[in-house]
């Protein structure tokens, strides 16, 4: 497989901090305000009953970093499919479920265009599935 790792340009230069860490997350929760959202990574911890879903840091980006982020994640996640020849396998249990109708939305132009929204991504998504 090639490196894919996409290089800064030229002029900038990066380097890491001196406190930096690099840590495994298999679970993302979400939060939003209207400035930022956060990400908080997480990992499932399996030696716990019941099962649990372990928060081990959050990072809070502004929304235009958010939409930069969409970009790089799916050129990443398509070029990586495309090398391996393969679409990336996600389990059916794992995917986007479908909205349960509630009464108060009939009422609520937010939250019928939250519906909408959420139901053209979903469909977007399982297209790639």
């Amino acid at each position: 497989m090639s490196d894919t790792t996409l290089k800064p340009p030229a002029s900038q230069h990066v380097e890491r901090a001196a406190d930096f860490s690099n840590k495994y997350a298999n679970n993302i929760y979400f939060e939003s305000t209207p400035w930022d959202v956060k990400l908080t990574f997480g990992h499932v911890e399996q030696a716990t009953d019941p099962v649990a879903i372990k928060h081990d840091f959050a990072v809070t980006i502004p929304w235009p970093q958010a939409k930069l982020t969409l970009f790089w994640l799916r050129l990443h996640v398509e070029t990586a499919e495309a090398e391996i020849g393969v679409k990336i396998p996600i389990r059916k249990d794992l995917l986007p479920a479908e909205l349960p109708q509630q009464e108060s939305e009939q009422d609520d132009p937010t939250m019928k265009k939250f519906r909408e929204i959420y139901e053209r991504l979903r469909s977007e998504f399982l297209a790639t599935v």
